[in-house]
């Protein structure tokens, strides 16, 4: 698996909390966290991911971060890759709610 350069740096703390959640939930739950994180991130913390519908984008993401984690484990260059994964996904979910992403900064 290739991890990409330019993701930020992921905290030990965020990884010990993924590594918890899927001791106690399983992969799912953590990948469902990391999308949860996400959609906090990209709308300042006033969405989560349950406010927003079922969209295909996320269902997707999400099955693709459980097999990363399934695969490779939980440390800090595979929630990197589910990070970005997330990120996209995220993204596609808010454009297709009518969410401009990319003018709200540029305001």
């Amino acid at each position: 698996m290739e991890t990409k350069t330019n993701a930020p740096a992921v905290s030990p703390e965020i990884v010990a909390k993924l590594q918890d959640i899927a001791a106690r939930k399983g992969n799912r739950a953590a990948a469902f966290a990391v999308l949860n994180g996400a959609t906090k991130r990209a709308t300042g913390g006033a969405l989560s991911l349950a406010d927003l519908p079922d969209l295909p984008c996320a269902m997707y993401a999400a099955d693709e971060i459980e097999g990363i984690f399934q695969a490779h484990g939980i440390h800090a260059h595979t929630v990197a890759d589910a990070r970005e994964l997330a990120a996209d996904a995220v993204a596609e979910l808010l454009a297709e709610e009518g969410f401009d992403l990319e003018s709200e900064g540029n305001e």
